[in-house]
């Protein structure tokens, strides 16, 4: 088992619709795309989004780390197992850039995105042509095996994004009514009054819908604690990402000083952030996120790290993830136990065209089930890929 040849794609995602949050606003989402081929032929498939405001990437920053990386001298050793190609994606260093922006580099968080799409894809490979299901790769990492309890079926969360009130108001009426059971709302807007939005929604969607919201970095602590007050009558249940991550010192403590729990999401894209949010008291809950995070072995690591410290973890998405990381993140979620919320599988919802040819997007309430087959339990349609491509680089490892 050696990896014959590796091949990276800038692929263009259009959206259904603009998404708009206090961060950014978008319609098309722009994600790397790996396909890895090892020498028997089999080809295995990996995804990221990176997002310049979370860890400091672009398409343009994850290409010129792979046209510096010796693909050869890092992955190029033989593998004649499964386990052996876990190990290859745990040594995965790529070089930093002359002009890697500051700040993430001193978190560490810069390269993730490149190295996300990278590992999930050497994994696909392995699991592929050992003619196992992706999720067997959780029991392969002996250090996490208190975290891994199969599941046959999970449930995701519905989101109310930025709309207009009339579309807004009928979606959560839709999500009450098809048996959601959580939902996320953005909040933080300037022209939007967050508490007659949450006012509106904690009617339409009934009391016993699980509400939370996310602010996008868009305030700061001092009106963290007015939200909080504000906030109470609706009984949320977290609040994401309520101050920018260069406030985030602001946040000490948090944990003991206002009612509702805090979630960190651009704060959390590392181990080293994860140590400072526990050391600090910073929050209650983790985003985690496999895309910004590096993959699902740091992701794993980091919902341990939750474990450990008594805080609690959700699994989130990008905007825009094709079928590709959403299959990877189904894998995650139908392994990993105690999952608070679980986001992402919006595939046809979202994206005016998928990559993959499976459909593979939650069901009615939020229903999914594990994903079957070999890998990742889907089949890349490469005439779409091409379709969608803008750039493409390729690099012969044996």
């Amino acid at each position: 088992m050696r990896i014959a040849q590796l091949s990276a794609y800038q692929v263009r995602v259009p959206l259904r619709r603009k998404i708009t949050h206090a961060s950014f606003s978008r319609s098309e989402s722009q994600s790397i795309v790996v396909r890895c081929q090892l020498t028997n032929g089999t080809v295995g498939w990996g995804e990221s989004v990176p997002r310049e405001y979370v860890t400091g990437e672009t398409v343009d920053s994850v290409f010129s780390q792979y046209e510096n990386t010796n693909f050869q001298s890092m992955l190029g050793d033989n593998c004649d197992s499964l386990d052996g190609l876990i190990a290859l994606s745990q040594q995965i260093n790529l070089p930093q850039l002359t002009d890697s922006p500051e700040e993430y580099l001193q978190r560490g968080c810069f390269g993730n995105a490149a190295r996300c799409a990278l590992e999930i894809s050497l994994l696909d490979a392995g699991a592929r042509a050992e003619e196992t299901s992706f999720s067997t790769i959780f029991q392969h990492l002996k250090p996490y095996q208190n975290l891994i309890e199969p599941q046959q079926a999970v449930r995701y969360s519905g989101v109310l994004t930025s709309m207009k009130p009339v579309k807004q108001y009928m979606l959560a009426l839709v999500y009450r009514l098809t048996g959601f059971q959580h939902c996320k709302v953005k909040v933080g807007l300037p022209q939007i009054n967050d508490r007659r939005l949450l006012q509106k929604l904690r009617l339409l969607t009934g009391s016993k819908m699980n509400l939370r919201v996310d602010a996008n970095e868009a305030w700061t602590r001092e009106i963290l604690e007015e939200k909080d007050h504000e906030f109470a009558p609706f009984k949320i249940s977290s609040i994401e990402q309520p101050v920018a991550h260069q406030a985030i010192a602001s946040l000490h403590d948090i944990r003991n000083q206002i009612a509702t729990p805090v979630m960190l999401d651009e704060s959390l894209c590392c181990q080293q952030d994860a140590e400072q949010a526990i050391a600090e008291g910073y929050c209650d809950y983790f985003n985690l996120r496999i895309s910004k995070l590096g993959g699902i072995i740091p992701a794993l690591q980091l919902a341990h790290q939750a474990q450990q410290a008594g805080l609690q973890y959700q699994l989130g998405c990008q905007v825009g993830e094709t079928g590709i990381l959403s299959a990877a993140g189904r894998h995650f979620a139908s392994s990993v136990k105690d999952i608070a919320f679980l986001e992402g599988s919006f595939d046809r919802f979202l994206l005016v065209q998928n990559l993959i040819n499976e459909e593979i997007s939650f069901g009615w309430g939020g229903s999914a089930t594990a994903l079957k087959g070999l890998g990742l339990g889907i089949t890349v349609n490469e005439q779409r890929l091409k379709q969608f491509t803008q750039r493409e680089q390729h690099w012969k490892l044996s």
